[in-house]
């Protein structure tokens, strides 16, 4: 199958795999808040948080295997493709033991961690259950990331999408018959096993030679040495942003209670869905990339990143002015009700803070594309200087300052400048050899754009906004879509980006067109 076949089937997928997951997130989230309370969505939320601190363990294996592999996939090598996977595989098995024996020393812990009225029993199952779930699926995901890069990711969406809908569907039943939140949870546990099971002995029909028990799978010591240097770095890079954007789950539950966790829960699921396809995309992008970086110039290469920062500036500008605008109308009026809202100001960070993460997500994807997660040896720190600073201006905003909520996100808008100063420069100096002017006399005039685009839009949404909510929502979706796409097209409908992305959404629909019913007759 070619690749245009295969990027079409994945883009496919991924729709259908954020509308499926989307859909449920919404009803899963409604039926919680209903049937359960506050308090147990905010349990929920906190343990996520706890078990993600633990997939820390997992030391970005995944991620510098996974580029490790391109370059083995485009030969065709199927012993070095055959030796990456065993090397993944056992350093899953050991990454699932390790997370075990953690997650179970951190049982005593949890009566400081979790703030809540709750039994201490029932917080204990519900934390075995997340614990079982992510230790299962070390030791039986790993091939996962041969289909991903080899550009089939479409496999994995697509059986991800048929467990998901089973699994919202039961729990859905089970919370609101029993309203029985471990038994959901046990559920979850029993489907995942099932999907990782299925597209293991998918990809060994696949790749019949992974089972060829006389093809030896061998790694060579250039690729070792990469995948050390790449595992060290991403562990690093994996540490920060999990001290960057998961903790603020543990640091509201400590400082403002659980039900803080509970109301920002219902703003991470609608911000999430939003950038969820945004992320699936950038995730197909970084294998295309990789190629791309293999086969073409320097100067071909930062032709293409200019285009693809142009097209995230373009999207995080418009989502983040619709989040700002549609967030606290459509909690407060359509979904969960008023006790699950937070203030405007607090909104305002909430969305600088998911713009400056997703703005530079063209960037990150060059890094990884191009494996520069260590170029030297200290600019892996500079990730987790990310994630102390986070921390350390939480905590002074949120207790120091008496800021509680306000003071949490705060903390994260600090350390978020860490990585917008860092990753252009680690891209520009050991990818492109540019200038990183260039860089930011783009990103400052990308950001006043935004800026510019988002508060105007809410200013106006404000002004004409009324007593009713439906026809609100409908405003700010219109003023939300139009605003920053006119002014985008305002500013740049001449520049080289906007006619690049015009001529290929033209092409697009030309060819929708073709294959549309009597399309040759006329």
């Amino acid at each position: 199958m070619n690749r245009k076949a295969l990027a079409t089937k994945t883009v496919v997928a991924s729709v259908l795999y954020y509308i499926i997951t989307g859909l449920f997130g919404f009803i899963d989230r409604k039926v919680f808040a209903v049937y359960l309370g506050q308090e147990i969505l905010g349990l929920n939320g906190l343990l996520v948080s706890v078990i993600s601190m633990l997939s820390l363990l997992e030391l970005g294996v995944a991620g510098s295997i996974g580029f490790s592999l391109y370059k083995p996939l485009e030969e065709d090598d199927r012993g070095q493709i055959k030796g990456i996977i065993l090397l993944l595989g056992r350093f899953y098995r050991y990454i699932g033991f390790a997370v075990a024996l953690v997650g179970t020393a951190l049982i005593p812990l949890l009566p400081v961690l979790v703030k809540s009225s709750l039994p201490l029993s029932y917080v204990r199952a519900a934390y075995l259950l997340f614990l079982a779930d992510t230790v299962l699926t070390y030791f039986t995901s790993y091939r996962r990331i041969l289909l991903q890069a080899s550009q089939r990711d479409y496999i994995n969406k697509n059986t991800d999408i048929i467990a998901f809908a089973l699994v919202s569907i039961l729990k859905i039943l089970l919370i609101v018959v029993w309203k029985a939140y471990l038994l959901s949870l046990a559920v979850k546990i029993v489907f995942t096993l099932i999907a990782n099971l299925y597209l293991y002995r998918y990809t060994g029909t696949a790749f019949p030679y992974l089972r060829d028990d006389a093809l030896r799978g061998g790694v060579s010591e250039e690729t070792k040495k990469l995948i050390s240097d790449n595992v060290r770095a991403l562990f690093v890079i994996k540490l920060s942003t999990y001290l960057v954007f998961g903790t603020d789950n543990l640091l509201l539950s400590f400082f403002v209670g659980i039900e803080a966790v509970a109301v920002y829960q219902s703003y991470t699921v609608i911000i999430n869905l939003v950038n969820s396809l945004f992320n699936n995309v950038f995730s197909y992008i970084i294998a295309n990339i990789g190629s791309y970086i293999l086969s073409r110039s320097k100067e071909e290469t930062y032709d293409l990143y200019k285009k693809i920062f142009f097209a995230n500036f373009a999207i995080c500008t418009y989502t983040s002015t619709a989040l700002l605008v549609l967030l606290n109308p459509f909690i407060r009026g359509v979904w969960l009700g008023e006790n699950y809202v937070f203030s405007a100001p607090v909104v305002v960070i909430l969305i600088f803070n998911n713009y400056s993460r997703f703005v530079t997500q063209g960037t990150e994807a060059f890094r990884g594309a191009a494996g520069l997660y260590s170029p030297r040896p200290y600019i892996k720190y500079l990730a987790l200087a990310e994630g102390a600073v986070n921390i350390v201006f939480s905590i002074l905003f949120a207790k120091g300052l008496n800021m509680g909520v306000t003071g949490v996100f705060l903390g994260t808008t600090v350390s978020t400048l860490v990585s917008t100063v860092s990753l252009p420069w680690i891209v520009y100096k050991f990818l492109f050899g540019r200038p990183l002017r260039e860089y930011w006399g783009k990103y400052f005039q990308y950001l006043l754009i935004f800026l510019a685009c988002a508060l105007g839009s809410l200013w106006l949404y404000t002004a004409l906004e009324s007593a009713h909510v439906l026809l609100n929502l409908l405003l700010g979706l219109v003023i939300s879509a139009v605003i920053p796409i006119a002014v985008i097209a305002a500013l740049y409908r001449k520049s080289e980006e906007w006619q690049y992305f015009y001529r290929l959404v033209m092409a697009v629909l030309q060819n929708v067109r073709q294959k549309l019913p009597g399309a040759k007759q006329r």
